[in-house]
């Protein structure tokens, strides 16, 4: 019996435990926020500092807007599709926020840059509200379009105009830190959150929040000012008819909260008596949609550096969901098409590692022969790779060419909010989430290993190295344990064909499968 062996095995069954143990604490840790959002939604009275007044509720298919009578302020926006935890019975994310607790706040607020109005209500719809200012000089209708997630906001100044015309502005709040309803995984945590502008010479420009440390701002027609995260925005969508000032600035002397809105210039008393429209969207990340509602608003979905691969590959991945019909199977399905677009150059790699593979007992005979001579070894390597017509750097080349493509599919599923509680089969509920059970990353590592199996060592591998490269496997499936099961998913299905593209090339040129010693090594 091996000792060693059941040490090893006893260690790795009680890490897969632990590993699983502490997942399904995270899970208790999520439930337990939930309850406790779903006991504070219930209280009415829990408010933000300056509110006395519960809130008005108006909300259609997609949204649930929360709108403080007194301050005509946006306090709340929940979406109803997109809930936190993975179940029915939750509540939706939340955009706009506050948390008394923690002091966090999340709001909108517009109208005339004048000193503070209070309002009373005049109507109440389900999908929309009236307010009128108690001095009788502003009316405020905020209102939802049906089934959609723009927000519209109209401000009309009804009393006597002053000689210095207001100024017409529209505004998010916020204070710096996590959004309030973010799932507590690495990936949702480290992606982008921050402000971005759309200009004429810039279509996306863009800042962390807490990088706002003087102030910004770009005088234009049109364009947008957005606050981006994980999956979801919220963006206020100027008007081409007027020349705005889109600003962001730092928290003042006496505040913590960084302002992002849009400020109208050059309006005339005719405008402001007619009123001033604004368009706010507060929705999902989704690229069909936002490519229809204003220009360059899909760039908010961070593709990365190979973001010309990545949308043409999301737009793919889109099209053939529509008829499958499940997002997993969409993966897989993309994966069988790009490894056969890239088959060409695949097997150009493959072929040259087969080549060198059955070229390994002459080199070994060659580093026996000269080990003592390095000029000479050198040399004779060169003389057997130019007789058997091996290129030593041909396996490897192949890889770096179809590495952008690998980048730019994991860009397009890591940001992908479509997979967001999409399941796949059996125990994958949610290919945006880890894989629950780890089963998708020992995968991984089982064909990484059997992928270097069949990979020739290099000549001349420094011993310690080769001994590291056997630990691969385990390190890079310690790093799928907190990647999203999606693009685990994905990584697990490439190699799968790799390792039968692979096999197939090592069987036309005669090479064995496997070393005689089982070492195998990168290439």
């Amino acid at each position: 019996m091996n000792w060693r062996y059941i040490y090893i095995a006893s260690v790795v069954g009680l890490s897969y435990v632990l590993f699983i143990s502490w997942n399904a604490e995270k899970e208790i840790k999520q439930e337990v926020a939930e309850a406790t959002a779903i006991s504070l939604n219930n209280n009415e009275r829990i408010l933000p500092a300056g509110e006395t007044k519960d809130f008005i509720e108006i909300e259609n298919s997609k949204l649930i807007v929360k709108i403080s009578p007194i301050t005509g302020k946006i306090w709340e926006a929940r979406l109803k599709e997109h809930t936190y935890l993975n179940n029915d019975d939750s509540l939706g994310v939340r955009l706009f926020g506050f948390d008394n607790t923690t002091g966090f706040k999340f709001y909108l607020n517009s109208g005339f840059a004048s000193e503070g109005q209070e309002f009373e209500v005049v109507s109440i719809q389900p999908t929309s509200v009236e307010l009128a200012s108690i001095d009788g000089n502003i009316n405020k209708n905020i209102s939802l379009k049906a089934d959609d997630y723009e927000l519209s906001i109209k401000d009309v100044w009804s009393g006597d105009l002053p000689v210095d015309l207001p100024t017409p502005y529209i505004a998010m709040y916020r204070t710096d830190g996590r959004a309030l309803d973010a799932r507590d995984n690495f990936f949702e945590n480290s992606s982008y959150t921050g402000v971005a502008f759309n200009t004429p010479d810039e279509p996306y420009a863009n800042t962390r929040l807490r990088s706002i440390d003087e102030r910004i701002e770009y005088f234009q027609r049109g364009g947008w000012v957005a606050f981006i995260q994980k999956y979801f925005m919220a963006a206020i969508l100027t008007p081409s008819d007027r020349v705005q000032a889109l600003i962001a600035l730092p928290p003042s002397s006496d505040s913590d909260t960084y302002v992002m809105g849009a400020m109208s210039r050059e309006v005339k008393a005719s405008d402001l008596v007619s009123g001033i429209d604004h368009r706010v969207f507060l929705g999902p990340k989704v690229r069909s949609d936002l490519m229809g509602r204003a220009s360059d608003l899909e760039l908010t979905i961070d593709m990365g550096w190979f973001w010309f691969l990545a949308q043409p590959l999301m737009m793919l991945l889109s099209m053939i969901n529509a008829f499958v019909g499940n997002w997993g199977i969409s993966i897989l399905l993309l994966t069988v098409l790009v490894k056969l677009l890239l088959w060409p150059i695949s097997a150009k790699g493959f072929s040259s590692m087969a080549k060198m593979r059955t070229a390994q007992p002459k080199l070994k005979e060659i580093q026996e022969r000269y080990k003592d001579d390095r000029a000479k070894l050198g040399t004779e390597m060169m003389a057997l790779y130019k007789k058997e017509g091996i290129n030593p750097a041909g396996g490897c080349f192949p890889l770096f060419l179809q590495m952008p493509v690998f980048i730019a599919f994991f860009f397009c599923l890591r940001e992908s909010v479509e997979l967001r509680h999409e399941s796949f089969f059996f125990w994958i509920k949610d290919l945006s989430a880890p894989d629950p059970l780890f089963i998708l990353p020992v995968l991984f590592a089982a064909l990484m290993y059997l992928t270097q199996q069949l990979n020739p060592q290099p000549p001349g591998m420094d011993p310690t190295q080769a001994q590291i490269m056997k630990f691969m496997p385990v390190m890079i499936a310690v790093i799928f344990v907190i990647m999203p099961a999606g693009l685990v998913l994905y990584s697990v299905a490439n190699s799968a064909i790799s390792l039968v593209q692979q096999r197939a090339m090592y069987k036309k040129y005669g090479a064995s499968v496997y070393t005689s010693d089982g070492s195998g090594g990168g290439g």
